[in-house]
């Protein structure tokens, strides 16, 4: 499939999302998500394989953040779990000052993200490979990031105490759930506070297929205690509730 059988398709995503893409930004989401289809070929990167799904389910959840808040110019980012780099990606595209972070533990998912980045020219992008769990114990990493983005990645309560401590003061953390998020949320209080962080905002909405999202802003208002997140695999067995 070549980027202009996919035009129609990203003229669609920008009519729902009432956003307002550039042709250069246009191009783009058409190159990635023929990167991606020709990388489905080879390597299970997401579940669905159709530029439709991509696009119309993908894209649209991924790019819906920008509907809601306004990131700051020159924002660190990082997208934790990124796998085929959603969501960070797409907006990297669309938010082309932003300085992107693409992390995931799979070799072979961040060797794919290398090339994206390759491909598509995309400025001050950064692949990095390893558990979330080392990652914030990292004092390179360890409350550095301005925003962190996670997708389709664990259970709140585990997720929170992976993420929480890579933020900086007064950074947010948004999390993108599905129709669980409330109760997840409802779990998660403990680790929340725990590790230094507040609900700030939630935004629900539908994709265009119907299925029902929500995102989760997590202010961090403290720093997290120097023993989260705890050793790889930990939050995951045994979650702060």
């Amino acid at each position: 499939m070549t980027g202009q059988q996919l035009k129609p398709m990203i003229d669609k995503l920008s009519e729902n999302l009432e956003l307002d893409f550039s042709d250069e930004q246009k191009n783009k989401l058409m190159q990635f998500a023929v990167l991606l289809i020709n990388g489905l070929q080879k390597h299970r990167l997401l579940g669905e394989e159709t530029a439709e799904a991509i696009i119309g389910k993908h894209y649209y959840d991924s790019l819906y953040l920008l509907k809601c808040e306004h990131i700051l110019p020159e924002s660190s980012v990082l997208d934790l779990g990124s796998g085929g780099g959603f969501p960070g990606i797409p907006i990297k595209i669309c938010r082309e000052d932003i300085g992107l972070y693409l992390m995931d533990s799979s070799r072979k998912k961040t060797s794919f993200l290398e090339g994206v980045v390759r491909a598509l020219a995309l400025e001050r992008s950064y692949v990095l490979w390893g558990r979330a769990e080392e990652l914030g114990q990292n004092a390179e990493h360890r409350e550095k990031y301005d925003i962190l983005l996670s997708r389709a990645v664990n259970e709140m309560a585990s997720l929170v105490e992976l993420v929480l401590p890579l933020v900086r003061l007064e950074g947010c953390a948004y999390l993108y759930k599905g129709p669980k998020g409330a109760k997840e949320a409802d779990e998660a209080k403990k680790a929340i506070s725990t590790c230094g962080g507040k609900l700030e905002k939630i935004w629900a909405y539908r994709l265009p297929t119907g299925e029902a999202r929500e995102i989760y802003c997590f202010k961090k208002t403290e720093k997290t205690p120097p023993q989260y997140p705890r050793k790889a695999g930990k939050p995951a067995r045994k979650p702060l509730k």
